[in-house]
């Protein structure tokens, strides 16, 4: 018998035969014909040249080749992500809707850059359309003509004073509130807002990095335990008759029946009972019911949020929940607090207006620092309440152009909105505890990151200053 000839086959000539093999072997089923095969491939180093009989497995060039290095190769349609139909735009369509967007438009100077004067950005518009005779301010100069209207009314009537003492009102107090108080609605709108904010001021507190654990125990407790009261005493209205503690002998009032409480537009916070108290005119346009979430909370939100913080600021930090005077602070915390108060004064320190006679006066950072801290925590705590809320996305015609945070910081400042004179700034500086509109504006918003990527403000810029400053 002759010896049996070995052949000395190139490795590389049979795998190329067993990947042929493999590929005439593939049924027809398997294959997806909608795929088109590449005339050029590299299998180890060597090149197909012309196109390959038969049709290839799907994905075939992941299991051959790797993906990197094959040219040509397809992608899998298989893998391909459908695309995503574009979200029609929902504008809400009801009359506070469409007026709300008409106010805030009307106030609004966009010719003005939002990263370099916010303020003027959001309320030029309105100064301009409300110009003020020297001295004077717009929205006190129209609640002054409201109040001496309704004055002059009573005061014609006679029996007007008498009145005021006399056990009839009573039906005429209680109408009132029942009449024109707030609906169920708006009540639970706020009683949830009110929890937000609470619930999202609890939730970041772990995320600040000098709060130690006992600090931060006692000031959740504290958070807790904040009340929150509107403009009247629901329990009084449980009662058909007045309670007799109310009455004088004579079946009298014993006080003088007032509306003033619930007409202010000040909501407070009452430092030795650890409540917020809101007045009834703020319950209602342009500070809530403005026809959408997102605006709600840069208004109303952004109040009960800033009083809220007044119950950790540098006079409500030293009260306890219950509202006694008690040091609960370490004395690491408390000196990590003294720090950022003197890094708030020192940044609203460096702000100034020209007087009249051409002098620069400067805020007075030291009276107004209580203010100060709560604008900054209130709208911050606001903008976070409103994150966590997730509402139904609903565009302004007219201001659809506007993300929901570029529109909540419009609605922040729009509530700030004044047509002030100098004398009347000057005056505010002077005796206010609160620095003037402008700076209670565009100060907490430039320490504010979330701001600053709403509008894509250049760091350095007015608005995104590289030093930002925050306690809460």
């Amino acid at each position: 018998m002759e010896p049996l000839v070995r052949l000395r086959v190139p490795a590389k000539w049979i795998r190329l035969s067993i990947l042929l093999v493999l590929l005439y072997a593939i049924p027809s089923s398997s294959t997806d014909a909608s795929l088109d095969v590449p005339r050029n491939v590299s299998v180890d180093g060597i090149m197909l040249e012309g196109e390959i009989l038969g049709k290839p497995p799907k994905c075939w060039h992941r299991k051959y080749c790797k993906l990197k290095s094959c040219r040509n190769a397809p992608i899998c349609k298989d893998k391909k992500k459908p695309k995503k139909e574009k979200e029609r735009v929902k504008y809400c369509e009801t009359d506070r809707c469409l007026e709300t967007a008409r106010v805030i438009k009307a106030n609004m100077d966009e010719r003005i850059d939002p990263c370099d004067d916010f303020y003027s950005f959001a309320c030029n518009g309105f100064s301009k359309q409300n110009p003020q005779p020297e001295g004077s301010n717009y929205r006190d100069v129209d609640f002054q003509i409201k109040y001496d209207v309704i004055d002059k009314l009573i005061s014609s009537y006679g029996c007007a004073k008498r009145a005021m003492k006399s056990k009839d009102i009573w039906p005429l107090a209680r109408g009132y509130v029942i009449n024109f108080g707030m609906k169920n609605r708006e009540r639970k709108d706020l009683e949830r807002m009110m929890s937000n904010i609470r619930e999202s001021f609890m939730d970041d507190l772990s995320a600040i990095p000098w709060l130690d654990d006992s600090t931060e125990k006692r000031a959740r407790k504290k958070a807790k335990a904040v009340k929150f009261v509107l403009s009247h005493n629901d329990e009084l209205f449980k009662h058909d008759e007045i309670p007799p503690k109310m009455l004088n002998a004579d079946g009298r009032l014993k006080e003088d029946v007032t509306f003033d409480l619930p007409t202010s537009v000040n909501a407070i916070y009452i430092v030795e009972s650890n409540t917020i108290f809101l007045p009834r005119a703020m319950m209602s346009y342009p500070f809530f019911n403005t026809g959408l979430p997102v605006l709600d909370y840069a208004a109303m939100g952004s109040v009960l949020a800033h009083e809220f913080t007044h119950s950790f600021d540098s006079c409500g930090r030293n009260y306890d929940e219950n509202g006694y005077k008690k040091d609960w602070w370490s004395a690491e915390a408390a000196e990590q607090f003294k720090r950022r108060e003197r890094w708030f004064k020192e940044q609203y320190g460096q702000f100034f207006i020209t007087t009249k006679k051409g002098e620069k006066l400067y805020l007075n950072s030291n009276f107004t620092i209580n203010e100060d801290i709560s604008d900054n925590g209130g709208v911050s705590l606001a903008y976070r309440a409103f994150k966590k809320l997730h509402p139904k996305k609903e565009k302004l015609y007219r201001l659809d152009e506007y993300t929901d945070e570029q529109l909540f910081f419009i609605g922040y400042a729009n509530s700030f909105c004044r047509s002030e004179t100098v004398e009347f700034t000057e005056e505010t500086i002077e005796n206010d505890e609160h620095s003037p509109s402008k700076y209670r504006v565009n100060v907490p918003l430039s320490n504010m990151k979330a701001f600053a990527r709403a509008f894509k403000c250049r760091e350095g810029s007015n608005m995104n200053p590289r030093k930002k400053i925050e306690i809460w």
